[in-house]
């Protein structure tokens, strides 16, 4: 759609050589049944994890040495795709897998790695789809499965945990200039990682490059569209994001489902289950002006972030 990422006026990683395992061509892909077959030459697909609007996804591992993956199909009309700029090279690259690589730190020499967004491993172009491959950490799921797990009563502690290391790969992906646009419990998979809750931050489907000016078409999950977006039919990245952090936050203890407008006609009383700070978080995040909400790089500073996290095991 004629977006790029070089040249993003957010602050963004310098356009170098491009690192080996994100080349032009996985972020592109091939092309025809020789690029079906090297697929199913290199990876097994085995069951359907989910399925939403823009196709469905796989389980699967790779052959060569049974890493476990995910695979996502996206029918060709739903693809979407940006310009990326590199060493002189122009050239159409899928822009939810450059999106991805860029959150990761993967697309750029120069980048910071965020470990907490999901790695993109591989890119097929067939007839009819694409084909996303991206990492797939073992007994891992996403929050929302994670809070049926916990019977809608996850410690404290453990949200603490999710949520710190959600702020700070939200930093990352800002600085790397990429707004996710969709962070819900469905986008966020956790996991243990040598007796830590670690998490991965899915799907770009959603996804765009962080601009100065604000957005008028909203993408991603209604119930969590900013107010602004409601009122203005305007917004901004960072603010939007700060807002989605607290959505999904209040989310994990409400008896109903979060909806922005229900919120905005109040009242919303604190939870007596949770930390004065944690309250003090989550209100902040959902202050209706986006002008007096937090900076994300203010949240990673709120005194709620402010823990010690024990051993946990599964």
């Amino acid at each position: 759609h004629g977006k790029s990422l070089e040249g993003v006026e957010s602050p963004c990683c310098p356009v170098t050589a491009p690192k080996h395992h994100c080349s032009r061509g996985d972020l592109h892909g091939g092309m025809g049944q020789s690029t079906s077959n090297k697929f199913k030459e290199k990876y097994c697909e085995f069951k359907k994890l989910g399925e939403g609007g823009f196709g469905s996804v796989m389980a699967g591992i790779r052959r060569s040495d049974s890493k476990p993956v995910a695979i996502k199909h996206i029918p060709k009309g739903l693809v979407r795709y940006m310009l990326v700029k590199r060493q002189g090279y122009k050239y159409k690259a899928v822009t939810e897998a450059a999106l991805m690589a860029q959150a990761a730190g993967l697309l750029y020499d120069g980048s910071v790695a965020n470990h907490s967004v999901i790695g993109l491993l591989d890119l097929y172009q067939l007839r009819t789809e694409i084909l996303i491959v991206m990492e797939r950490p073992l007994k891992s799921m996403d929050m929302h499965n994670f809070n049926i797990l916990r019977e809608g009563r996850i410690p404290e502690h453990e949200v603490k945990s999710i949520f710190k290391q959600l702020v700070d790969a939200a930093v990352l992906m800002h600085e790397s200039g990429i707004f996710h646009r969709d962070i819900k419990a469905e986008n966020v998979l956790v996991y243990l990682d040598q007796g830590n809750l670690s998490v991965k931050i899915i799907d770009f489907g959603c996804g765009d490059i962080i601009k100065n000016e604000p957005y008028t078409w909203f993408s991603g999950t209604f119930n969590f569209a900013p107010p602004e977006s409601l009122l203005q039919r305007q917004y901004y990245a960072e603010p939007t994001t700060v807002w989605q952090i607290g959505a999904l936050l209040r989310n994990l203890y409400a008896e109903k489902t979060f909806k922005t407008r229900k919120y905005m006609e109040g009242p919303n009383p604190p939870f007596d289950c949770l930390s004065h700070e944690c309250n003090d978080f989550m209100n902040q995040c959902l202050t209706i002006s986006p002008k007096q909400r937090p900076q994300l790089v203010e949240l990673q500073r709120h005194p709620w972030m402010d823990i010690c996290i024990p051993i946990l095991s599964w």
